[in-house]
C-alpha cells in the first residue's frame, strides 16, 4: 500500500497548532460561506459524512486581524477524508485529501502536462484574484510518487513576488487535486512597489561584491558509514548571506525572517547533538570499562567539578542526576563527558579537562531586571571566551549571522542574545567550528555555550582559487541573480536584487567554478532531465512514461541506442531514490537487499539481457523462487542457461520480457538504454 501525506497537510497542521488564537469571532454565515467556498471547487464525496469544523484568528505580518475556518469531511472509518482552510472572505488556503488503504498498482498515466491544466484550474478557483499574476516554476519532480508537484510564483511587474507561493499536488492515477497550500495568501500583490528607478544589474552585482560578498571558507563533512572527516574549501552559494541588494538605492538590507529566531550556528551542533543524544548512543558497559581504565582519561568526579567551576549557574544544590562518556563521532581518540544536572547540563574533553558545552534551564537563569543590550551582553560573552578558551577564541572570529543571532518571543521582545564565532584557518572561516554563547536580557546569565572544534582534522590549501567575481558569476549561472519582491527588515516589501533560485543550496568549488553539495562532493540537484534526442524514437513514449514518474538517466541526452553497465541499469531503476549514493554506498545498499550478490559486481561491464532479468526478477521480491530452475519451463526458443531460466521464465510470465519477435530471449545479448527504460517500465508495472 502506498501512502502519501501531502505537504499541504503537514503545513495546515503546522498553521492550525503555531498560531495563536484571538478567539473565533465568526459567525454562521462564515462557516456557510466556507463549506461553499470548498464544494465550488471539488467534490465532496457522498460517504464523506462526518463533518467538523474549528474557526480561529490570527494576526499576519501587519498586525491585521485575520479570520479563518478549518474543515473536515470524514468517511465513517476516517480512512478517507479531506481537510481544508478557508479565509473567511472566501479564499482557499490550503486543501487535503487522504484515503488509506487504496492500492494503486504500476505507474500512473496522467501526464505532467494534463495534470498542469488541472492544478492550473483549482488555482484559479481557489484564488481568482491571484491566478492571473502566478507562473509555473521549473520542474523539480524528480522523486517517485503518486503524485505530480507544481510550484508557483506570482510575477508582478515581470518581477517574481518571492514571498508568495503555491503549490499544488496531482495524483498521477486519478488526475485529482490531491493538495494545494498558498503561502503569502493575505498578500495584496495590487499594492507592491513600482519598479520604476532602480539601478541596473551589474551596478547591484558590484555592490554585492563590495557590500555583502561572496565569502571563501571551510567546509566539513562527515561519513557515518566510513567514519571518514573530511574538510574542504568552497566558496558559498545562495542562502548564506540573509541579506540582499536594494534595488532603489544600491545598499544593502537585511531580508525579513518573521521576526522569531530559535536555533544554533550552523558550526557548532556535535556537542550539542551529542549530549542531546547521550541515553542513546552511549558506550556499552564493557566498552566503558575498558576506556575508564585508559590513564588520560579524566573521572566522571573530575568532569563535574569542572563543570560546576567553570559555570556560574550551576549551583551546589543542582545534583548531577546523570553521567555519560561519550566518543566523539568525527574524532576517533576524542572522549566527551556529558553531565546532566538537576536544570542543567555541561560536557567537557574526557582528556583535556576542557569545557566544551553548558546549557542552563533553570527559571532563575532567565529572570531578572539586568536589561542588557546587546553590546554588554556581547562584552560578556566574550569576556567569558577569554577566559574559558582564550588560545581558541584568539583563532576565532565574531560572526554576524544573519539568522539565529537573538532570541524572542514576539516582535521586538528581545529575550536573550546569541553570539557565534567562525575558527579561522589559513585566513578563511570554517564554518562547522567554532563558538556559539547566549546571554539572557534579563538575568544577565551566560544560559548557553558550545564549541565546537576539530583538533585533528586537516586543511587543504587555498592557493590558486578562482576569483570571488568569478564564483558570483558561477552561482548567477545556477541560481539567476536578479530583480525581486522580497520582505526585508521589519516584515516591509521592497524591490531587491538577489539569487533567483533560493530553494537550491549549494557550494562553489574554488578550483573550477563546479556546484558541490554540502558534503563536498558533485552537486545533485534531483531536476527532471528534457532529453533533446528521444523525438520520434520507438521507446519514447516508455521513457517519457519513466520521467513522470521519477525514474531517468542523468544529463542531457538519453543515448538510447548506447549499450547500459551493470550500475547504469541499477541506478535507473533506483534512481528516484538512490541518485545521492556514492556507488560503493549504492552497491553496499543493493547487496543488503539482496539485488546483486558480492560475486556478482561488475558496475562498468555491459549488462546483458539474463542479468537484466535477473535483477528486475529480485527487485520485485521474486529472487528466491526464480533461484528453483528446476520448477519452470523455459517459454523462449532458444536455449537460456540453467541459472537464468527462473528469471527469463518469470520475466515471460510477468510479461516484462517477451523476446523478440521470433520468441528468442537472447541472455547474453547486451542491453541498450532504450531496452533498459522497457524492461524497467515493464517490472515497474507489476511493482
Amino acid at each position: 500500500m502506498k501512502k502519501i501525506i501531502g505537504f499541504a497537510l503537514t503545513l495546515s497542521l503546522i498553521l492550525t497548532t503555531a498560531i495563536p488564537a484571538f478567539g473565533a469571532g465568526t459567525n454562521s454565515k462564515g462557516l456557510e460561506q466556507a463549506i461553499l467556498k470548498v464544494k465550488s471547487i471539488v467534490t465532496i464525496p457522498e460517504d464523506y459524512k462526518e463533518f467538523q469544523y474549528s474557526s480561529r484568528q490570527y494576526k499576519d505580518d501587519r498586525g491585521k486581524t485575520v479570520s479563518v475556518w478549518d474543515l473536515d469531511w470524514n468517511n465513517s472509518d476516517y480512512s478517507g477524508g479531506i481537510s481544508a482552510t478557508v479565509q473567511d472572505g472566501g479564499y482557499l488556503i490550503s486543501f487535503y485529501k487522504y484515503s488509506f488503504g487504496e492500492q494503486k498498482e504500476g505507474l500512473g498515466t496522467v501526464t505532467r502536462e494534463a495534470g498542469q491544466k488541472t492544478a492550473a484550474d483549482f488555482l484559479a478557483k481557489a484564488r481568482p484574484d491571484m491566478a492571473k499574476y502566478f507562473r509555473l516554476e521549473k520542474n523539480t519532480d524528480s522523486y517517485a510518487s503518486d503524485r505530480h508537484y507544481y510550484r508557483y510564483r506570482p510575477y508582478v511587474n515581470d518581477i517574481v513576488v518571492s514571498f508568495v507561493e503555491a503549490r499544488v499536488e496531482v495524483d498521477k492515477h486519478t488526475g485529482e487535486v490531491m493538495s494545494y497550500y498558498l503561502e503569502g495568501a493575505n498578500e495584496d500583490l495590487a499594492k507592491l512597489p513600482s519598479a520604476d528607478g532602480v539601478i541596473g544589474i551589474e551596478e547591484a552585482k558590484t555592490s554585492w561584491l563590495e557590500k555583502i560578498h561572496v565569502p571563501l571558507s571551510y567546509y566539513s563533512n562527515y561519513d557515518y558509514t566510513k567514519k571518514i572527516l573530511t574538510v574542504f574549501p568552497a566558496y558559498a552559494g545562495t542562502n548564506t548571506a540573509g541579506k540582499a541588494i536594494d534595488a532603489k538605492t544600491g545598499k544593502v538590507v537585511t531580508l525579513y525572517d518573521g521576526g522569531y529566531y530559535y536555533g544554533d550556528m550552523g558550526a557548532a551542533s556535535e556537542e550539542k547533538a551529542v549530549a542531546e543524544n547521550a541515553a542513546a548512543a552511549n558506550l556499552s558497559k564493557e566498552e566503558l570499562e575498558a576506556v575508564e581504565n585508559i590513564s588520560n582519561l579524566i573521572t566522571k568526579e573530575e568532569a563535574e567539578r569542572i563543570i560546576r567551576n567553570a559555570v556560574p549557574g550551576i549551583t551546589a544544590s543542582m545534583k548531577a542526576e546523570s553521567a555519560y562518556l561519550q566518543k566523539s563521532y568525527a574524532e576517533k581518540d576524542k572522549y566527551l563527558w556529558e553531565i546532566g544536572f538537576d536544570g542543567a547540563y555541561g560536557s567537557v574533553n574526557a582528556k583535556t579537562g576542557e569545557l566544551l558545552s553548558f546549557y542552563l534551564y533553570t527559571e532563575n537563569s532567565r529572570k531578572g531586571l539586568s536589561s542588557l543590550s546587546e553590546a554588554k551582553a556581547r562584552e560578556k560573552a566574550e569576556s567569558f571566551l577569554n577566559k574559558i578558551a582564550p588560545e581558541k577564541f584568539a583563532q576565532s572570529r565574531f560572526y554576524e549571522s544573519p539568522d539565529f543571532v537573538i532570541y524572542r518571543t514576539a516582535p521586538g521582545d528581545v529575550t536573550e542574545y546569541r553570539f557565534n564565532y567562525y575558527r579561522l584557518v589559513n585566513g578563511i572561516d570554517f564554518v562547522d567550528n567554532g563558538f556559539s554563547i547566549t546571554v539572557n536580557r534579563n538575568s544577565g546569565m551566560i544560559v548557553q555555550y558550545n564549541c565546537n572544534w576539530y583538533d585533528s582534522a586537516e586543511f587543504p590549501a587555498v592557493d590558486g582559487v578562482i576569483t570571488e567575481e568569478s564564483a558570483f558569476d558561477y552561482i548567477d549561472d545556477a541560481a539567476g541573480f536578479s530583480l525581486m519582491y522580497k520582505k526585508v527588515n521589519d516584515g516591509d516589501t521592497a524591490l531587491v536584487y538577489d539569487f533567483a533560485n533560493d530553494r537550491i543550496s549549494f557550494l562553489i568549488d574554488p578550483f573550477t567554478g563546479a556546484k558541490l553539495g554540502h558534503d563536498g562532493k558533485p552537486y545533485k540537484d534531483g531536476s527532471v532531465p528534457e532529453y533533446s534526442d528521444i523525438g520520434g524514437h520507438w521507446a519514447e513514449e516508455t521513457i517519457k512514461k519513466l520521467l513522470e514518474n521519477g525514474y531517468y538517466i542523468e544529463g542531457d541526452k538519453f543515448n538510447p541506442g548506447q549499450k547500459i553497465t551493470q550500475i547504469g541499469f541499477l541506478r535507473f531503476l533506483y534512481s528516484p531514490s538512490q541518485r545521492y549514493y556514492d556507488d560503493e554506498d549504492f552497491y553496499k545498499m543493493l547487496i543488503e537487499n539482496k539485488i546483486i550478490k558480492e560475486e556478482e559486481k561488475a558496475p562498468k561491464a555491459e549488462i546483458t539481457r539474463q542479468d537484466a532479468a535477473k535483477f528486475a526478477v529480485r527487485f520485485l521480491g521474486l529472487g528466491k523462487a526464480a533461484e528453483h530452475s528446476e520448477i519452470f519451463v523455459n517459454p523462449f526458443k532458444d536455449r537460456i542457461a540453467e541459472e537464468y531460466k527462473g528469471y527469463a521464465a518469470v520475466c515471460y510470465g510477468l510479461k516484462i520480457m517477451r523476446g523478440d519477435k521470433n520468441g528468442r530471449f537472447n541472455g547474453t545479448n547486451p542491453v541498450t538504454n532504450a531496452e533498459a527504460a522497457v524492461i524497467i517500465y515493464n517490472a515497474l508495472q507489476v511493482k
